[in-house]
This record gives C-alpha cells, sequence and structure tokens, in this order.
C-alpha cells in the first residue's frame, strides 16, 4: 500500500504558520498534529496542492499570498451599525462574532472590531484577509481513511477509536 497522500487520505501534519514578518500564528507539534481528510476543503487548497502525492517525512516551507490564503483585505466587508440595531440587554464586545448576510445576499460571519459609544464596527473579512502566510509544515503519516472517516469526513487523531 502506497503512504501517498492522495485525496480521501488521512494526513498527519505538524506545521509553524507565521505572517511574513515571522509573528506566530499557530503551531502543531507532533504531540498535537493536526489530522485531515486530503482533499475535503479541510486546508487552504494551495497547502493541499503541495502536499499531494506526498509521503511521510516530507517537509517544506509553503509560502502563499493572500489570494491563495484567505484573499485581499475587502473595506466593503466593514460596517458600522448603530447599537441600537443589537438586541436589548446583550453586551456586544470586540471579538464577538455574529452570522449576517453579506453585501451579496450570502451568509457570512463578521466580527465586532470597535464599540464606540452609540455604534458597533463589524467586520466581515477573515482575521488573516491580506495577510500572506508562511507554512513551515512537515507530513507525519499518510493512511487509508476508514469508512466512518471517508462517511463523516472527520479523521481520528492517532490514538483515539471513531467511538465516542
Amino acid at each position: 500500500m502506497s503512504r501517498r497522500i492522495r485525496p480521501d487520505r488521512v494526513v498527519t501534519l505538524a506545521y509553524e504558520l507565521r505572517d511574513e514578518q515571522g509573528n506566530e500564528l499557530e503551531i502543531r507539534t507532533p504531540e498535537s498534529p493536526l489530522v485531515f481528510l486530503q482533499g475535503r476543503g479541510q486546508l487552504l487548497t494551495a497547502v493541499e496542492k503541495a502536499l499531494e502525492g506526498q509521503t511521510p517525512g516530507f517537509a517544506r516551507t509553503i509560502r502563499l499570498d493572500p489570494r491563495d490564503a484567505y484573499g485581499p483585505y475587502r473595506p466593503e466587508l466593514v460596517a458600522e451599525m448603530p447599537l441600537a440595531a443589537f438586541p436589548k440587554g446583550r453586551e456586544i464586545a470586540a471579538g464577538m462574532k455574529f452570522d449576517t448576510a453579506g453585501p451579496d445576499g450570502r451568509p457570512i460571519v463578521v466580527r465586532v472590531v470597535e464599540v464606540g459609544g452609540k455604534t458597533v464596527t463589524l467586520d466581515g473579512n477573515h482575521p488573516l484577509a491580506g495577510v500572506s502566510l508562511v507554512f513551515e509544515v512537515r507530513v507525519l503519516d499518510v493512511r487509508e481513511a476508514s469508512e466512518d472517516e471517508l462517511k463523516t469526513g472527520i479523521a481520528v487523531p492517532p490514538g483515539r477509536s471513531g467511538l465516542h
């Protein structure tokens, strides 16, 4: 059996994610790896493409500009709303997230970025929109997915059973 990364194979990955200035954004160690099903959109497409066909032990630096990561920052996704438009009695604070309709009518998640006296500033951009990313990846393992993993789309991390 080939241990190459292919669609619907379970991949165990360690990585460090940084922005282009070197600021740490996320780290997944061999002790706490990312386990995912290749080809299911669980990673950025450009990262999945870079991993396709690789085997355990593969390591590489993958640099992504914003269009290959979370897209450009779109100022039209930032809006100021009156505080009175939010439910009475509910405290609104920076960092909160809400589901709403975007400019094109499709659902998006917006974050509260600022609460002023009578206004709330919302941002529908992904927090990493407009950011170039650097992934230092290392493939720890590749295996066939179980029937349950294929059906649910959820890969089971090493050392855990699929039963909950």
